[in-house]
């Protein structure tokens, strides 16, 4: 799959991490202000005061993530949360007389990252977080019981890393989980093209960053010629088989720019990046003598097979995928009434 397609389509599998994001700041925000209150009456106020900001600055998250949609600005708003969440506990485990039972707000830092962050950036966070954490517990409480036995603070060492891993581990899962249902979601379970319910998507993709370029961007519709008489000759095994190929013929001679859809039974779409209407017309001839070489033998006879395609170019951002792929039908119908085997546009 071509890297900026599958970004596209991630983010329809990425509201879950924002309903997340969106329940931590309320929750943060909340949190600081009770726990302000609270060290307010113990008189910490430098404490109170970092507290009070941090509540600010959750709210403010809180707000503005309500209007996002752009995955990148919630990427963003996500590292500032946890960025600011492990510079406020350390900023607390270092310069502030705290209690030794704030440290277990630690063991909620490997879930936070990897969640919100993925597993890399998620993983660099935690270990620089729970490396310098660990120095400052040493040096807060070298002298405390703990280090007198063994067993707890190697306790504490193995908790620590086991949710470590636990956190890693599940957002491994995860994100295998998200590809699985990316590829069943956007794919065509039998050629591995892309199926119809993603045609919109990467097409205003790719016209954007067309018009964004200032360069051409064409559309193909192929069909394959008298595809029902195989399939009632032949059988669908065959059917299939002619489908398969024909699918890697369009992959094949479309290039690395260009989306392939499976739209129907036997017919194709392909959406060709950089390319105007006299290029598009050499490449759908090109697929069309590529389809007139597959050779297939059945137990009765060698099968001939042929495609006819219509084409269609796009100038500006006012095409509309449904109004082009209509034109480019229009343009099929007219390749099969003028009798089949012929590339029209």
């Amino acid at each position: 799959m071509n890297v900026d397609n599958k970004n596209q389509i991630s983010k329809k599998f990425n509201s879950h991490k924002k309903k997340v994001l969106n329940v931590l700041l309320i929750f943060t925000t909340i949190s600081l202000v009770i726990f302000a209150l609270v060290n307010y009456q113990r008189g910490k106020y430098l404490l109170v005061g970092i507290e009070l900001v941090a509540g600010v600055i959750s709210f403010m998250m809180w707000y503005f993530l309500k209007s996002i949609t752009n995955i990148i600005h919630f990427q963003r708003i996500a590292f500032a949360y946890v960025v600011m969440f492990c510079g406020f506990l350390l900023f607390a485990f270092w310069q502030l007389d705290i209690s030794i039972t704030a440290y277990t707000f630690v063991l909620l830092m490997p879930f936070m990252a990897h969640l919100l962050l993925g597993n890399n950036v998620g993983l660099v966070i935690t270990a620089i977080f729970i490396c310098l954490t660990g120095v400052i517990f040493f040096q807060s409480y070298h002298t405390h019981p703990i280090f007198n036995d063994l067993t707890g603070f190697y306790n504490l060492i193995v908790v620590t890393m086991l949710i470590w891993g636990l956190a890693y581990s599940y957002e491994q899962a995860n994100e295998e989980a998200k590809e699985t249902l990316i590829r069943m979601a956007s794919r065509d379970y039998l050629t591995g093209l892309y199926n119809r319910t993603m045609l919109n998507d990467v097409f205003h993709y790719k016209l954007n960053k067309s018009v964004r370029n200032q360069q051409p961007l064409s559309l193909l519709v192929a069909d394959l010629d008298h595809f029902k008489r195989i399939n009632d000759l032949y059988g669908h095994k065959t059917g299939d088989q002619f489908i398969k190929k024909f699918a890697e013929i369009l992959q094949q001679h479309s290039g690395a720019n260009s989306a392939c859809f499976r739209v129907g039974g036997e017919e194709f779409c392909v959406i060709l990046s950089n390319t105007d209407i006299e290029r598009c017309r050499e490449i759908a001839e090109n697929i069309r003598q590529a389809t007139e070489s597959i050779s297939l033998n059945s137990d009765k006879s060698s099968i001939p097979v042929t495609a006819s395609i219509g084409i269609v170019a796009c100038h500006n951002m006012s095409c509309e995928m449904s109004n082009l792929l209509e034109l480019a039908d229009q343009k099929l119908y007219k390749a099969k009434q003028q009798g089949r085997n012929q590339v029209v546009g």
